[in-house]
């Protein structure tokens, strides 16, 4: 906390001394629809996202941005829904990015606040992507890059040649949300419990260098694990212990062609039904992208997530946890009419046949001005494991009506 005070120390010091530079946002109204059975999801959400920036004497500068929503669908049909449902998806007020930026110099940059940093290189599977937890509160819904989770970090960008040495603290422990009890997501069969609060400090470090043709990643972090584990006590918490990663990703740049590469090791991985046994992991994906069509990308990657040391008592976990998990994902993204009509699909499957179950999403936005924009789409869930088979039902069709300011 005494790093965000000092943050908002340096910005009253200064704002007086700066120019507005933007004020913006959006006004967005959200439907989706469960077609396929009568406990889907559905919506009826009315947001509002605030973004300020604003620039300080010199080449500093400060943003931030929030969200509230409320969503009628729960007080329409709030019988259908538990406690906790409610209070996940109801109404929500939060704080999103709010940091300061700025050079120390000619070969140094700072960066403090509530950010999101993005390691790894694809945009639908996370290998060494690992500084931000994520909203899992509806799968597929949100695409990943507005999944991420903001939270509060020192960054600090040294150039030195051709690299770039980026050692980061991380002053908030933050973990992932997951959907709530009685949620058609949730194959939990009771109440979890609330994680564990922190108030250490982490590290994390990415070394980068860019080539003309290709460029690589090195990290290492020490940082409290995201998925947490349970212990067997009396008004237990959701425990986070710190877990050591490696990793390094790579891309390589041909014409039209951009060929992906993620490693991770994990060491010091913790679950409930092993309780105090360690676990370390090795993860690694590859993946192609051609961007040689008109105005078209497309892109797959393959990932396997193995455990170095497997227990058969894994596969008790909520997420039957295997000692080889594949994942494949297949995107395309398309723009017609000038740039004002935007086309995505995406197909994420588990297994290394595709026969796991998992997901596709399909959805259309036109730019109806500059302001104002429509964006309609599908969700279908496939069957294949425990966890989509029970939601295999849920597929939702949706549409965002959006007006930016």
């Amino acid at each position: 906390m005494k790093y965000l005070l000092l943050c908002g120390a340096f910005i009253l010091n200064n704002v007086y001394a700066g120019s507005l530079n933007s004020f913006s946002g959006y006004l967005q109204q959200h439907l989706a629809y469960g077609y396929n059975s009568d406990t889907a999801q559905e919506s009826l959400n009315s947001a509002l996202f605030l973004d300020y920036n604003h620039n300080f004497n010199g080449n500093w500068k400060f943003k931030g941005n929030a969200k509230i929503y409320y969503d009628l669908i729960y007080d329409i049909k709030s019988d259908r829904y538990t406690q906790d449902e409610l209070n996940a998806f109801r109404s929500q007020k939060e704080v999103f990015d709010a940091y300061i930026e700025g050079s120390a110099g000619d070969d140094l940059d700072i960066k403090l606040g509530r950010q999101v940093i993005v390691w790894g290189r694809s945009d639908n599977i996370r290998i060494t992507d690992i500084l931000n937890p994520l909203d899992n509160r509806i799968p597929g819904v949100t695409n990943i890059e507005d999944l991420r989770l903001p939270v509060t970090m020192a960054r600090f960008d040294y150039f030195t040649e051709n690299w770039r040495i980026t050692p980061i603290v991380i002053l908030e422990q933050r973990f992932s949300k997951l959907p709530p009890f009685g949620s058609v997501f949730s194959l939990s069969p009771f109440v979890m419990p609330d994680n564990e609060s922190y108030n250490d400090i982490t590290y994390a470090l990415s070394i980068d260098r860019a080539f003309p043709e290709w460029d690589i990643s090195l990290y290492a972090a020490r940082i409290r694990d995201d998925s947490g584990c349970i212990p067997i006590e009396s008004n237990p918490r959701i425990t986070h212990e710190k877990t050591t990663m490696f990793g390094a990703a790579l891309n390589i740049i041909n014409d039209s062609w951009l060929v992906k590469v993620e490693a991770a090791y994990f060491d010091g991985l913790r679950f409930t039904s092993t309780q105090e046994k360690h676990f370390s992991r090795t993860d690694s994906l590859i993946g192609v992208e051609y961007s040689g069509a008109v105005d078209t990308i497309i892109n797959y990657d393959f990932s396997l997530r193995h455990f170095n040391n497997y227990d058969i008592k894994l596969f008790d976990e909520p997420n039957l946890l295997n000692r080889d998990t594949y994942q494949h994902a297949f995107g395309v993204n398309s723009d017609f009419m000038n740039a004002t009509l935007h086309i995505n699909y995406l197909l994420s499957l588990y297994g290394v046949s595709m026969n796991k179950g998992g997901l596709q999403k399909i959805s259309a936005k036109y730019d109806v001005t500059d302001r104002v924009s429509v964006d309609i789409g599908a969700i279908d869930y496939i069957s294949g494991s425990v966890f989509f088979n029970e939601i295999k039902n849920q597929d939702t069709i949706f549409m965002n009506i959006t007006y930016n300011f």
